[in-house]
């Protein structure tokens, strides 16, 4: 066999061999993270972006004053390698710390940016199967969300950030976030005996149904770009059955038809039970109105259940989804049902 025959068979073990120890799952082997209460520690990281701002104290002050502990590395916040939030090598053993540190119980990005897709086959995934703790964040974070699913099947939150909103909760226009954030994570919302809830939608707000109809599946996805980034790795989404739900920011309609061109011919969009198509953040009404055509053309002949407009994503009103945890979409009353507590309580 000459290296022009055997170069792929090479890439494809390079590629498994890389991805780290695998571990044995099936699909119904999920677990959970314990609920946060006052005396958990929380750290924050910067796997992405550099923390910068007087954000980052803001929402420390905050959560002190309800009687949690934050934590973080000395130097976190300035701490920058470019655009990034610090080396791979730090940012790498910056998670993996506190994955491994029995007294966190969640660790919290302070925002997105990027960088998360870099440090992936760094990642102690073991660690988190065998203490499941709150992992939280959006935007480049899907990168994470996506990989703890593959690797470790956790169910983490996709959800505003330190310093992406919550920090800001005390303002009006960004109660919603924190509430919703507090519903899926805080021990104090969960009432013993109930299961499950439905994801509370804000005021004013009406998702619109594009394809009618109800079905279960498990909640997978995230930022579109970071969503296509990585297929063809070992941290690819798994979307067989799964309720796909999807949101970017600042993306041109032509890269979001391409995006979604790579996810059709993929088969990603073949096999998911249903869609929930999130906030679209544009520059101008007009690349609005084009990025909502490219939606309407890859989505409005699915077979399946898609809802649009739903509050997740790059907006104030940007609710707190359970990724990974087995949901019901309902396109006709535009609900997302979460059928099992997403955190442990007890």
């Amino acid at each position: 066999m000459g290296w022009n025959s055997m170069r792929p068979l090479l890439i494809c073990f390079w590629t498994v061999a890389c991805a780290g120890p695998a571990m044995a799952l099936g699909p119904d082997t999920w677990l959970f993270p314990m609920a946060l209460k006052p005396g958990d520690t929380i750290a924050l990281v910067a796997p992405s972006a550099p923390a910068t701002g007087p954000e980052f104290l803001v929402y420390v002050k905050l959560m002190e004053s309800k009687g949690y502990r934050v934590v973080s590395k000395p130097g976190l916040v300035g701490r920058k390698e470019n655009y990034l939030g610090g080396s791979d090598a730090e940012r790498a053993a910056e998670i993996n710390d506190y994955l491994r540190d029995p007294t966190v119980r969640m660790i919290m990005p302070v925002r997105g940016g990027f960088g998360m897709s870099r440090i992936l086959d760094r990642i102690d995934y073991s660690a988190l199967r065998k203490d499941p703790k709150v992992i939280a964040g959006y935007s480049d974070i899907t990168a994470l969300h996506l990989a703890v699913a593959r690797h470790a099947q956790v169910v983490t939150f996709h959800s505003p950030m330190a310093m992406r909103d919550l920090w800001r909760e005390a303002e009006p226009a960004y109660a919603f976030p924190a509430k919703s954030f507090q519903r899926a994570v805080f021990a104090g919302q969960y009432v013993p005996g109930e299961r499950g809830y439905v994801v509370e939608i804000p005021k004013g707000h009406k998702p619109v149904k594009l394809v009618g109809g109800k079905v279960t599946g498990r909640l997978l996805g995230g930022n579109l770009s970071l969503v296509v980034t990585l297929m063809g790795t070992p941290h690819a989404i798994q979307p067989r059955g799964s309720i796909l739900f999807l949101e970017d920011v600042s993306e041109p309609a032509y890269r979001i038809d391409r995006y979604l061109s790579q996810l059709r011919l993929a088969g990603v969009l073949d096999q998911v039970a249903g869609v929930v198509l999130g906030s679209f953040t544009t520059r101008d009404e007009a690349e609005e109105t084009d990025t909502t055509r490219v939606l309407h053309d890859y989505f409005s002949k699915l077979k399946v259940p898609v809802l649009m407009r739903y509050p997740v994503g790059h907006t104030p009103q940007n609710a707190t989804l359970p990724h990974g945890a087995l949901v019901e979409l309902d396109a006709d009353t535009g609900t997302l049902r979460i059928l099992q507590n997403p955190v442990r309580v007890h």
